[in-house]
């Protein structure tokens, strides 16, 4: 993904060109097996379906990536040219997954793919969606989530479930950022364990978690994170994901 800073898009403009095109469905279910289902997403805020697990795990981890802006699921319709076998030009309808709007790079178009067997189809649509995507000044690329290592995906997946904030944690989040501060090498259960018999560690640990997934503070994403792992503060243009920042290579196929 070629840096370029852009200018804060009309998000309002954006909502109405990129809507979703279609809707989700699970009735070829029995023919081809996927999962569908939705989630309310807390930076788009509203709720996003998703057809497969690899775009769950996906729109969870642009929730998580604090460079992320804005992301359209099921944005465009694409037009995809074909010749018959009888040389009739012929075209069908193509609907991407998903677009992203990065802080600090090109907005990219992705397609969310389980494996990396193409039929001539696929490799027909990308060619259109890549030169789509040029026309617009947009990135293209065709990713494989369920590709990641197990831990990370476990990690993609339960820190999403800590985006959302609690009540009261406002009350203990700066309490708990100072602390991280002076306490070098701490880990997330020295963390919640420091604030006893002040406060009962078990209701300091959600609003540590919620602190780690908004990109507050920083663990080595690369392991399953537990009470042992160790939290710092993030430093000025870190990421929250460092392992898995959009211009790198772990979601495509290798």
């Amino acid at each position: 993904m070629s840096k370029k800073y852009f200018q804060n898009e009309q998000w309002e403009e954006n909502e109405m060109e990129f809507f979703p095109k279609r809707k989700v469905s699970n009735k070829l279910s029995w023919k081809i097996h996927h999962i569908a289902g939705s989630f309310y997403s807390n930076k788009m805020k509203r709720i996003i379906e998703y057809e497969s697990m690899g775009e769950c795990l996906f729109y969870f981890f642009l929730e998580l990536a604090t460079e992320v802006e804005r992301y359209y699921v099921q944005p465009l319709e694409i037009e995809v040219p074909f010749l018959t076998k009888e040389g009739d030009r012929k075209s069908w309808i193509h609907v991407p997954d998903v677009l992203v709007f990065v802080n600090g790079f090109k907005s990219t178009l992705f397609q969310i793919k389980e494996s990396p067997q193409e039929s001539k189809k696929h490799v027909l649509i990308n060619k259109i969606c890549k030169k789509y995507s040029a026309q617009r000044q947009w990135e293209y690329k065709v990713i494989y989530p369920k590709k990641l290592p197990q831990n990370i995906l476990y990690n993609i997946k339960f820190l999403q479930g800590a985006i959302r904030k609690r009540k009261r944690f406002d009350e203990w989040i700066p309490e708990i950022i100072y602390r991280v501060e002076h306490m070098k090498g701490v880990t997330i259960d020295e963390l919640a364990s420091s604030f006893s018999p002040k406060v009962n560690p078990l209701l300091i640990l959600p609003a540590i978690y919620h602190l780690i997934a908004t990109g507050i503070l920083q663990i080595n994403i690369t392991k399953e994170i537990d009470q042992y792992s160790e939290v710092r503060l993030k430093k000025l243009n870190e990421e929250l994901l460092p392992y898995l920042n959009l211009d790198g290579d772990l979601f495509e196929y290798k």
